[in-house]
């Protein structure tokens, strides 16, 4: 019987010290490994993109349509970290915005970016709702924009002031004070494109642009920002409705994500989409196959 107690306490002892070695790597990692990472999760059939830049700054772009984000989240952030210092809505349609009702139930957000777009769904009125309880400062994307974070750079492209001028309607004199208008365009052509750069490294995020938004941008003034692309999101889920030739050619992407959900009803993504990336040897990673998709600056991998 002494000799059965001798060994529990020995195996209990060993356990002890493999959970501490375990804890302490992953301390030791995440303190000292500086990499940024990038995350498209699989929320099924929506968006969301987390970007925890070197370490230190999270950023979260679009939330998937509902709790599956947590998950995500969960598995990339810290789990002590429970600020999100930057949250950016792409356009207010639900398959991009209701994770953002359970994330604000569990997450402090510093700063959330969106057009100036509204959109009666209950799902957006209600997050409206929540994020003007909690005093999140709400920042309208009215023209170009450049952050920086980190040493690195965030740079909104689309939409423009120009076209907000000619496609939105509100009261003018409210224009840039957190004011959301209304539109008899898709809400798709109000979507937010905006470009993550690291040194040589560029990301594209392109929400669910749409032909009109991608065309605008190949002919206007700043094009060079989406030349010789490192990582393409494909818009609108690699519907036909999304990605053109023109824009293709201009970004000469290296790589190609799309977020889909598996055996989604639309039949995304299109055949016609997969083509024209496959044409120019463009590498494609989808979520609806391959699950989270990850990437290491400087190194990808995939879950």
């Amino acid at each position: 019987m002494e000799e059965i107690n001798i060994n529990s306490r020995r195996f209990f002892l060993i356990l002890l010290a493999a959970g501490f070695l375990f804890i302490s790597y992953y301390f030791f990692w995440n303190a000292f490994n500086q990499k940024t990472k990038i995350v498209f999760c699989d929320v099924g059939q929506g968006d969301a993109s987390y970007i925890r830049i070197k370490n230190k700054i999270d950023v979260l772009i679009d939330a998937g349509p509902d709790r599956k984000i947590l998950s995500c989240l969960g598995r990339h952030m810290p789990f002590w970290d429970k600020k999100i210092e930057i949250a950016i809505i792409s356009h207010p349609q639900k398959d991009h915005v209701g994770g953002f009702l359970f994330l604000l139930d569990r997450y402090q957000i510093e700063k959330i970016f969106l057009p100036p777009l509204d959109n009666k769904s209950q799902s957006f009125q209600i997050l409206k709702e929540k994020m003007s309880k909690k005093l999140i400062q709400m920042n309208l994307i009215t023209d170009e924009k450049n952050l920086k974070i980190a040493g690195n750079n965030l740079t909104f492209i689309w939409p423009t002031a120009e076209f907000l001028a000619k496609h939105l309607i509100f009261d003018k004199k409210n224009y840039f004070h957190n004011i959301l208008g209304t539109s008899t365009l898709d809400d798709n052509n109000f979507s937010i494109v905006c470009l993550f750069q690291e040194e040589d490294f560029k990301a594209l995020f392109t929400g669910d642009a749409s032909p009109l938004v991608l065309n605008s941008i190949v002919n206007k003034g700043k094009n060079h920002l989406i030349e010789n692309i490192t990582l393409l999101k494909i818009p609108h889920h690699g519907s036909k409705n999304g990605l053109t030739k023109n824009f293709l050619m201009l970004a000469k992407p290296q790589l190609a994500v799309i977020s889909v959900g598996k055996n989604n009803s639309y039949g995304h993504p299109h055949e016609e989409i997969l083509s024209m990336l496959k044409a120019q040897k463009i590498k494609i990673k989808r979520t609806d196959e391959e699950g989270e998709i990850v990437f290491r600056i400087g190194k990808a991998e995939s879950n």
